[in-house]
């Protein structure tokens, strides 16, 4: 038995390991193709949970894109509500079970600064699955933000910022860096090792949330902040500027899956003959 499920085993390795292998996880959107309506393919606007959302659309540029080619500008276009100050547009087909704590998720965009002094702002967002119902029972705030301060807000716009919702939160946290004209690479990336969001500007580590309790980084997405109300800004509509919207995660290789559960099937196989052995 234990020489048969050897040589079995070993032929299947052996045909696995010839397949080609699989990269982790990894989407990207470099917005060069050109597309019609107020989404490019694969986006759409973001959900409000507490009612109807702010409508914001995706108008391509034709140049102005990091290094150099197109960007997308992410316009506030309308919303239900005076007070609100956002809009946001998320990707569609984003794969949960890829982007759970065990594999490391991240998401990153190139945003590109216009000057603190503007009354809008772009930020990297998302929203993981909720883990702790603290509002009345019933829901978790999970929502995570990282880039420029709120406009119209109080304390200090020069630098970035970023938020993690929940109980307790400390609310928006200064990185200490100023900021500057031009493209900036914002970046979030959920750790397995600690359960925290970890923030980065252009590769480098800036904070960490405060909490470590994350399971996911899902809800990605795009956001516009600006100054409310919105009819102030008559036709001149609020936006940010984005290029090469990315994500993913350190998904196993399915190859390497499969070689693992052969070699658990193996090690089963071991144990029983083990114990028949002994039985006996």
């Amino acid at each position: 038995m234990m020489r048969l499920m050897s040589v079995l085993t070993a032929l299947a390795l052996v045909g696995v390991l010839s397949l080609p292998a699989t990269a982790a996880y990894h989407v990207s959107f470099d917005f060069e193709t050109s597309w019609s309506g107020d989404y490019a393919p694969g986006w759409q606007n973001t959900d409000y949970r507490h009612g109807d959302p702010p409508i914001g659309r995706m108008m391509e540029q034709v140049s102005g894109g990091y290094l150099g080619g197109s960007a997308v500008k992410v316009y506030a276009d309308s919303v239900p509500q005076s007070w609100m100050w956002w809009a946001a547009v998320n990707p569609i087909d984003v794969d949960s079970l890829a982007m759970v704590k065990q594999y490391n998720p991240w998401v990153k965009a190139m945003w590109y600064d216009e000057g603190a002094d503007l009354d809008q702002v772009g930020q990297l967002y998302a929203v993981p699955s909720w883990v702790n119902p603290y509002i009345s029972g019933s829901e978790d705030w999970t929502d995570v933000q990282y880039g420029g301060r709120i406009p119209g807000s109080t304390g200090p716009r020069d630098d970035y910022f970023y938020v993690a919702a929940g109980e307790n939160s400390p609310g928006w946290v200064d990185t200490g860096i100023a900021r500057t004209d031009g493209w900036h690479e914002l970046k979030m990336q959920l750790l397995e090792s600690d359960g925290r969001i970890h923030f980065y500007l252009d590769g480098v580590e800036v904070g960490a949330s405060y909490r470590d309790d994350y399971i996911d980084l899902t809800g990605i997405g795009l956001m516009t902040q600006f100054a409310a109300p919105l009819s102030s800004w008559g036709d001149d509509k609020p936006y940010s500027m984005w290029d090469n919207f990315e994500y993913g995660s350190d998904v196993p290789e399915p190859a390497s899956l499969i070689v693992w559960g052969l070699l658990g099937v193996l090690a089963v196989a071991t144990g029983w003959r083990c114990r028949k052995g002994r039985a006996a």
